[in-house]
């Protein structure tokens, strides 16, 4: 059969975007021809990759100046008649958005049409010909949507062949509240792959959450409960994944409950398999969840879940006690305390990893397409014979998005025909022979967790266009900062020197011909450095290990991280009037600004 998924933006990164994927590729797998419209297209290569097998298509550009883009079109800011007021999406959807859903859908060749959000269902109701299989999907909870978008739907849904929740919660709830005479209600869950890295092997001391910083998500909770991990685990650290409008809050609550050693907002990263796989423990804490993705993805990568028990998933995700923990809602010390529970008892850590890892294969996305196959043949039963019409011409990806891809951890050797194109200083794209640069798959840099071994550092990276990148330091000595603080008296780094010894160490802070002596204390290989009054200006740190020796640039290489600007929140203090900021450069070098 041939399948079109109907999406408001396939190119963007969400749980939608990224369940429509998999089991658009599952369902490829098992022979369907598949397509994924997306209505609007703001970028030529989608951050969630695509299986080559899928048609990716658009029927709107977004960019002005792009040639595709079209401002003067046929009832451009005329309000659309079908597509729903309620619907949160409403505002990119006019008269001219609804023309052409009317004209492609009308035109479509599909047997079977799935739409993913509520005014596309009512698209699909409107549209799309009775001669398709007509499904809509709900990938929220009825109800997290607005009361008005409640009332209205019904009338849509009823003119479906079938409408799917992604719980069996969600579906009950959906029951008590429509009286479907046609439409048929069911439940089937988002199908997750296996995430093409080894499992954790849970020895990382890390905790990874991951999802849109939203105010649902509750990541507020989330950092309150790692407080009191921290008081009793100063050891541990958590990595949040992801952005959204919650992001300045976060990371001024970080600032405020002093845990800027200890929480990393990482910000968005694709693929996520091998960031869950760095884990020993993942975390959930939004206060309501329809499916639980996040969750799944975590336990196929063997990590055991410590999640709020919100509305709906996680509580049919989780055997809480067995492959994680369930915790109430919007309670920070709950939530703290279970992941303590699984800190403190490594024994507990592993025998939830390995269930986790056993459990979470019911979620395979190819049962789950069987699923569907067999819904669209029940449903294809009755439907006429028809003459597959001319399909309407629309918008597709850039070419590099049927690339194909290459997975690399930075250290295995490069596969032939493929080499490093300089890009800027220290910065790499790789290219083929043929100068194609090669997009980026799976980055697996968990060895870099540990800190790399020599004076050469390789970190791949997935650039904004898709491309492989490398970032590479190749050093002899390296001042890498550890922890930073700040008080009254100033700014204060720790730090460790590798490749080369103290004796009569110094340290220095320099704008442009300026320099001022710093404090500095060693032991071993340990350092201590202290920053005060400064005048006004952007000040590099040097440290000279040894009387005579070079000065080395503080920064921080030695980890995983390629971009430490966002990931790191780090504290500022104000001195005689003047702010000091320590912040991150372009290419992880230590900065103090000095602002009036």
């Amino acid at each position: 059969m041939r399948v079109l998924f109907l999406i408001n933006d396939a190119f963007g990164i969400g749980g939608t975007i990224k369940t429509t994927f998999n089991l658009g590729a599952a369902l490829a797998a098992r022979g369907h021809d598949v397509e994924v419209l997306s209505t609007v297209r703001p970028r030529d290569v989608p951050h969630l990759r695509a299986d080559p097998a899928i048609r990716l298509m658009s029927l709107i550009e977004t960019r002005a100046g792009h040639p595709d883009h079209e401002p003067d079109g046929r009832g451009r800011g005329e309000p659309a008649r079908v597509y729903p007021r309620s619907d949160v999406r409403a505002a990119g959807y006019d008269r001219f958005v609804e023309r052409r859903y009317r004209a492609f859908l009308r035109r479509s060749d599909a047997d079977v049409v799935i739409a993913t959000r509520p005014g596309l269902i009512a698209y699909t109701a409107a549209f799309a010909p009775r001669r398709m299989v007509r499904i809509g999907q709900e990938h929220l909870t009825r109800g997290a949507h607005r009361k008005a978008l409640r009332q209205l739907m019904p009338k849509h849904i009823g003119k479906l062949d079938a409408f799917v929740t992604v719980s069996e919660r969600d579906a009950a709830d959906y029951r008590a509240h429509l009286s479907l005479r046609r439409t048929r209600l069911l439940h089937i869950p988002n199908g997750v792959p296996e995430p093409g890295v080894p499992p954790s092997h849970g020895r990382a001391k890390l905790v990874v959450a991951a999802g849109r910083l939203i105010p649902s998500k509750r990541y507020d909770v989330l950092v309150r409960a790692f407080a009191k991990v921290v008081a009793e685990r100063p050891d541990w650290t958590l990595r949040v994944y992801g952005l959204g409008k919650e992001t300045a809050v976060l990371r001024e609550l970080v600032l405020e409950l002093g845990l800027h050693n200890h929480v990393r907002l990482m910000g968005p990263v694709t693929p996520i398999e091998p960031e869950w796989a760095k884990a020993a423990i993942a975390a959930v804490s939004a206060d309501k969840e329809s499916f639980g993705i996040t969750l799944v993805e975590a336990m196929r990568s063997g990590v055991p879940v410590v999640s709020t028990d919100a509305r709906w998933g996680p509580g049919e995700i989780l055997r809480d006690g067995e492959d994680g923990l369930l915790t109430p809602v919007g309670d920070p010390d709950a939530l703290g305390d279970a992941l303590l529970r699984v800190i403190n008892d490594d024994e507990l850590r592993r025998s939830m990893a390995a269930a986790a890892l056993a459990n979470s294969a019911r979620y395979d996305p190819a049962p789950i397409a069987e699923r569907y196959e067999e819904l669209f043949h029940e449903l294809a039963r009755g439907k006429r014979r028809w003459r597959r019409p001319r399909p309407m011409t629309v918008l597709g990806p850039a070419p590099s998005v049927t690339d194909p891809v290459l997975d690399w951890d930075g250290v295995a050797p490069l596969p032939e025909g493929v080499s490093w194109q300089p890009d800027g200083p220290g910065v790499f794209r790789l290219v083929r022979d043929d100068g194609t640069p090669v997009q980026a798959g799976r980055r697996d840099t968990r060895a870099l967790l540990d800190g790399p071994v020599g004076a050469r550092i390789q970190l791949p990276f997935r650039g904004p266009d898709g491309v492989l990148g490398m970032r590479v330091w190749d050093r002899e000595v390296y001042a890498e900062v550890g922890d930073v603080d700040a008080d009254s008296e100033g700014v204060h780094v720790a730090g460790r020197l590798f490749g080369a010894h103290f004796e009569d160490a110094s340290l220095e802070a320099r704008d442009g011909e300026q320099i001022m002596p710093l404090r500095i204390v060693t032991d071993g290989a340990g350092f201590r450095g202290s920053v005060g009054a400064l005048p006004p200006g952007m000040w590099e740190l040097w440290l000279r290990p040894a009387a005579g020796a070079e000065p080395v640039r503080l920064g921080r290489f030695r980890d995983d991280i390629v971009d430490k600007r966002a990931a790191f929140v780090l504290p500022s203090v104000r001195i005689d009037g003047v702010a000091l900021q320590p912040a991150y450069t372009a290419s992880n070098e230590f900065s103090i600004r000095a602002r009036t």
